[in-house]
């Protein structure tokens, strides 16, 4: 007798998980997360809703697609990386094997056993869960959540799911990490401003001539302002 979609999903699900790496618990749960998301994906597959018994293959199928996202994803935020680490590498290492019991193994092949690790993150696999569901809005909404719906303008949309997800992640960061540069350098001009401010109220309190501190100002050398605080000969504060 076929089965119907119920039976089909309820055959799909996770009995135990194995890996061919090592991982955490935390990472395990993570993995066991992308299987229901995967289980939730095939339900919405015309294929498996007119023919159940698709269902465990596209579950594995929508898998390994995730995975294969968050190492292409991890790879070009890696400085480190490989010249080989592209999806079509992870495609091709990664095996996922469906017992008839309902355990599944993962076997990653020659990938990388760190970049398996860095790349099962809560964050990114919860905004691969939001940019893939069948039932949401794709790149638009990932942008929006990771934007607050200021948009991302050096980001161009399109291309297969894997890389459209990976060089968003790719722009994202590359923008998020200019941003955070931009206010640190602002943050270390008003504190070098202050200090020279400072520094050239104590010397004219000192006797220093207004006209030679503009010289040096103009001469760009305000650098000696704090070099010749060290000539100055100790005096006793004043009461």
């Amino acid at each position: 007798m076929p089965l119907n979609l119920p039976q089909a999903k309820d055959k799909a699900q996770l009995k135990q998980l194995m890996t061919s790496v090592a991982l955490t618990n935390d990472q395990m749960r993570l993995l066991a997360l992308l299987n229901d998301f995967a289980i939730h994906q095939a339900e919405y597959n015309p294929e498996v809703q007119q023919f159940p018994a698709k269902m465990v293959y596209k579950v594995n199928d929508e898998l390994k697609l995730a995975l294969v996202a968050l190492l292409t994803t991890c790879s070009l935020l890696d400085p480190l990386r490989h010249g080989n680490e592209t999806q079509k590498f992870f495609e091709d290492q990664i095996k996922i094997i469906q017992k008839a019991d309902g355990n599944k193994m993962i076997d990653f092949g020659s990938i990388r056993a760190d970049l398996i690790r860095q790349s099962l993150i809560p964050e990114v696999i919860d905004d691969w869960i939001l940019y893939r569901d069948v039932n949401g809005d794709g790149i638009h909404a990932l942008m929006d959540r990771k934007t607050y719906l200021q948009g991302l303008t050096t980001y161009a949309r399109g291309g297969h799911p894997v890389y459209e997800f990976a060089r968003f992640y790719r722009r994202f960061m590359e923008d998020k990490l200019a941003k955070k540069m931009k206010e640190t350098q602002k943050v270390k001009e008003i504190a070098i401003k202050s200090l020279t401010d400072q520094v050239i109220q104590h010397q004219l309190e000192n006797g220093q001539s207004p006209q030679k501190l503009l010289e040096q100002i103009l001469s760009d050398k305000t650098i000696k302002l704090f070099e010749e605080e060290k000539d100055q000969p100790l005096r006793l504060t004043k009461k």
